[in-house]
């Protein structure tokens, strides 16, 4: 299940070692660059892996801030541009009260049973940014069937601005990743 060491094997995959370019998720990180992060913004980045959205948030002109509790993921995402933290957001979430403009929660928040306890910590009027997939996984607590039901689940956080549904791939089947944007409320 969802442990850090279980990242960190997940995290010495390929997929997470290359360029951003070469990543399945590069579109989903583009489109959020490109649609719904304007103006250079600092990023707090929950959830952020080794680094290859850093990369692209930095050719965007952004300030970056990542955080995650797979240490093989820090050790990676240090290497290259912005600044990485160590810290379980399950348990600490100080770095919430941070100075940011957007919160990113990309593919993090089915991975955690305390989803909307984690969101209920970022401060008003921040603005968000989370992403969630209609598949199962051994380390997902939750998926959605549609764009309404992601609406429901984080309505009473945020007042959503902003949504996509963008087409992914799950082990070779056809899937959708849900996109919301809005201000934590």
């Amino acid at each position: 299940m969802s442990t850090p060491e279980y990242y960190d094997d997940a995290f010495r995959n390929e997929k997470y070692l290359c360029p951003p370019e070469d990543s399945p998720y590069y579109t989903l990180w583009s489109g959020i660059l490109h649609y719904l992060i304007k103006h250079p913004s600092r990023i707090l980045d929950v959830g952020s892996g080794p680094g290859q959205f850093a990369v692209l948030c930095a050719r965007a002109g952004h300030e970056y801030v990542g955080l995650d509790w797979s240490r093989v993921a820090i050790e990676a995402g240090k290497k290259g541009p912005g600044e990485f933290y160590l810290v379980d957001v399950q348990q600490d979430r100080t770095h919430f009260k941070d100075d940011y403009d957007v919160a990113t929660f990309i593919e993090f928040l089915e991975h955690v049973p305390n989803d909307l306890e984690i969101l209920a910590d970022v401060p008003q009027g921040r603005t968000i940014i989370l992403t969630v997939p209609d598949f199962p996984s051994e380390v997902h607590f939750r998926f959605f069937a549609d764009m309404d039901q992601v609406v429901r689940r984080y309505q009473d956080l945020i007042s959503v601005n902003g949504k996509m549904i963008l087409g992914a791939t799950n082990w070779g089947q056809p899937a959708q990743i849900f996109v919301l944007k809005g201000t934590r409320c």
